[in-house]
């Protein structure tokens, strides 16, 4: 699965670059491209299911200097189903 988060710093602490570092080294997290950073973040989570997704989350909220950590989206890799209901009753064949 594959989430997009927002991290918001705490401005009352300063070294964001210091944060934004600590954010880079958590396994599966991408910081999203940019030269500098306000105090806002966006990052991607690659993970393997939602129990570790949450893990992630919980040790982003941890880290000193983070104020919040919004989940923006969330995409699930479903594995296909041979008999789809489709929402007027009729099974798809997928």
């Amino acid at each position: 699965m594959i989430a997009s988060l927002v991290v918001t710093l705490d401005c009352a602490v300063a070294g964001f670059s210091g944060v934004a570092n600590q954010i880079a080294q958590i396994p599966g997290v991408q910081l999203c491209e940019g030269e500098s950073f306000s105090h806002r973040i966006p990052i991607l989570i690659d993970s393997a299911d939602p129990d570790s997704l949450e893990e992630t989350t919980r040790r982003l909220q941890s880290i000193v200097g983070v104020a919040f950590v919004d989940v923006v989206f969330v995409h699930f890799e479903d594995e296909p189903c041979d008999n789809v209901v489709a929402p007027i009753g009729k099974t798809t064949g997928q």
